[in-house]
């Protein structure tokens, strides 16, 4: 049976969490032998897509199952799927250029990954660099898909973020769909299925996936984490209930930062002036010279825009007394609607290589423009 939602087992990269709709799913089709080659799991930041691969990774090779039945949790393989050291089951995450050395990703430097994902299997993998998947990485899947397993029934390749697939990789990797084995499994992971090839979203047995509770999520982060309570409710709101977002702001210990960037924003984009608008972008130890600390920033900064656009729509007092302002001198809950949803999927821009103060720029007169205000000297 499928855990309960309200249920946490920590056990390494296959913790589930608000899951039993898609684990009844995943399970009712093993059991009726209806389980496709290629999976294609979507949904939003933090909504445990590739918690489930790797929870199927180690259904399909429990010792105490026989391929259809979940993963019991306490067999050495699974414990060995949980940690990744199971040598059928594959992770293959976006890199940057620079990890890669002879055409082949440096070995060190992966092994380094691996020992902080084992470390804090909540925490998404972070690059200052824009990172994708390159060809020498679909060229190890293909080669690793032709030979026999070693030691469980099933090779299982668990490929995250997807969609930042390069174009020659995308075509190589089609290729690889086309001469499928019953014994190997892939699971793509995404938030963006849209930007994957037709071709290939045509071969994939899809399944949707939902961030989980805004309770759970708090839960987790005053329980486990050890936040306080006050603190992990606002986390958890301010990251939209994406526990890798959450954990990237408490545990780098930047949050406050990030609060005041917010609240200088706010502060900027409701002066007349665009003299603070452009002093923010130029202050070198703000978070528009750095892609991680961008990421964290914008995840505060669309948490604070939804509870702009309540306190236009809901009459919802916002915390934030800059905030609280916004919401007063909004113009157009329309367009504010449209900024939150640009804020929600800012991940289309940062795939690519983008200027993050020319991003940012272009951030901060849309909210201008939400007020009515027009940027000037």
């Amino acid at each position: 049976m499928a855990e309960s939602a309200t249920r946490i087992n920590p056990l390494g990269l296959s913790e589930l969490v608000d899951k039993d709709l898609q684990v009844a799913m995943l399970i009712s089709a093993m059991t009726r032998d209806r389980l496709g080659g290629t999976l294609l799991f979507f949904g939003g930041d933090g909504s445990g897509k590739s918690s489930l691969a790797f929870w199927l990774a180690a259904s399909l090779n429990c010792e105490t199952g026989g391929g259809n039945t979940p993963a019991c949790r306490e067999c050495n393989s699974c414990r060995k799927v949980a940690s990744l050291n199971h040598p059928d089951v594959f992770w293959i995450f976006p890199l940057p250029g620079s990890y890669y050395s002879g055409g082949a990703p440096d070995a060190g430097k992966l092994e380094e990954l691996f020992n902080r994902k084992r470390q804090n299997p909540s925490q998404a993998v972070e690059f200052a660099e824009k990172a994708e998947h390159h060809l020498p990485s679909v060229a190890r899947i293909r080669a690793e898909a032709g030979r026999s397993c070693y030691e469980g029934r099933c090779k299982v390749f668990v490929v995250t973020h997807a969609d930042r697939l390069r174009q020659e990789a995308a075509n190589a990797f089609l290729k690889l769909l086309e001469e499928p084995r019953k014994d190997v499994k892939i699971i793509l992971c995404t938030e963006r299925p849209s930007s994957l090839l037709p071709t290939i979203l045509s071969r994939c047995q899809r399944l949707q996936l939902t961030r989980p509770a805004l309770s759970t999520v708090e839960r987790l982060l005053a329980g486990r984490f050890g936040m306080e309570p006050d603190t992990a409710a606002s986390t958890a709101r301010l990251a939209g209930g994406s526990l890798p977002a959450a954990l990237a702001m408490g545990d780098k210990g930047d949050l406050e930062s990030d609060r005041e960037w917010v609240e200088r924003t706010f502060e900027a984009v409701m002066n007349r002036s665009a003299g603070p608008l452009l002093a923010l972008l130029d202050e070198r130890k703000g978070p528009f010279h750095n892609r991680g600390d961008f990421e964290r920033y914008a995840a505060v900064l669309a948490g604070s825009l939804r509870d702009a656009l309540l306190g236009c729509v809901a009459s919802r007092e916002p915390d934030s007394k800059a905030v609280a302002g916004f919401a007063e001198r909004v113009a157009d809950s329309g367009s504010l609607i449209k900024l939150v949803e640009r804020m929600v999927n800012l991940g289309d821009s940062l795939n690519r290589n983008v200027n993050l103060r020319l991003l940012g720029w272009s951030l901060l007169n849309e909210m201008r423009e939400v007020i009515g205000e027009r940027t000037r000297e």
